[in-house]
């Protein structure tokens, strides 16, 4: 008899410790989250795409979305692949929110895919080749501040 109580009690215990817990907070959803100069950027993850849409047949599309004296930060959006480039005045910190294939950076191809962050210094040359079925969406920011010109496509 005391031995199916104190078995009875060695059940029990977990499963009262488990019911006292405090359940733990909802995770809060993957962010971007910048202050670009005085502005406060907050864009969950999944709604990146949504903020830069690819018209039909159009293959690549870039878009500011806030810049301080030191950054720009942009949302990327690629259908298939880019050409080979190199940006000689800027350097790159890229986030992959959605889709996967590789990127060419310098003489590497890489894997790379939702989650992936990768730097590309200056003047190295790279290219993303997207092998996801849908645009693949990123977020990019560029140091100092992209001028738009800056783009040496390489044949």
């Amino acid at each position: 008899m005391r031995n199916r109580r104190v078995l009875t009690a060695l059940i029990a215990l977990p499963l009262v410790w488990l019911a006292a817990a405090p359940a733990e907070e909802p995770a809060a959803p993957p962010t971007v989250d910048a202050l670009l100069g005085s502005e406060r950027v907050r864009i969950p993850l999944a709604s990146l795409a949504e903020r830069v849409p690819l018209a039909p047949g159009q293959p690549f599309r870039v878009v500011e979305i806030g810049r301080d004296a030191g950054t720009s930060h942009h949302l990327a959006a690629i259908r298939s692949a880019e050409k080979p480039h190199r940006h000689d005045h800027h350097d790159q910190l890229v986030v992959i929110a959605r889709g996967y294939g590789t990127l060419r950076i310098g003489d590497r191809t890489l894997p790379v895919g939702e989650g992936s962050i990768v730097y590309v210094p200056r003047g190295t040359v790279h290219a993303f080749a997207n092998q996801s079925g849908a645009p693949a969406v990123s977020y990019v920011v560029y140091s100092p501040p992209y001028d738009g010109v800056d783009r040496i496509e390489i044949d």
